[in-house]
């Protein structure tokens, strides 16, 4: 995982927060950074292998962090619906 720069966000507890493009880069530390801050993060990704080591990552460096990988290809419409 990358370095993660500081990162300002407020108390999330009890929000849901969707984080498109999670499987790595700025969506990844965006999603850490959410999920330190209380909130149900959901990781919708193409590759499941690559949102779920993102995943476990969060829970390592996040202990009681909710982190829900869901499989989404934008390229297939059964996907998406």
């Amino acid at each position: 995982m990358p370095t993660t720069p500081h990162l300002d966000v407020p108390d999330q507890t009890g929000r849901l927060a969707v984080v498109t493009g999670a499987s790595d880069g700025i969506g990844a530390v965006i999603a850490r950074r959410l999920a330190a801050a209380g909130a149900e993060v959901v990781l919708p990704v193409r590759s499941a292998a690559k949102g779920d080591r993102v995943a476990a990552h969060i829970r390592s460096v996040v202990p009681g962090a909710s982190v829900r990988v869901v499989p989404l290809d934008l390229s297939r419409l059964a996907s998406v619906a």
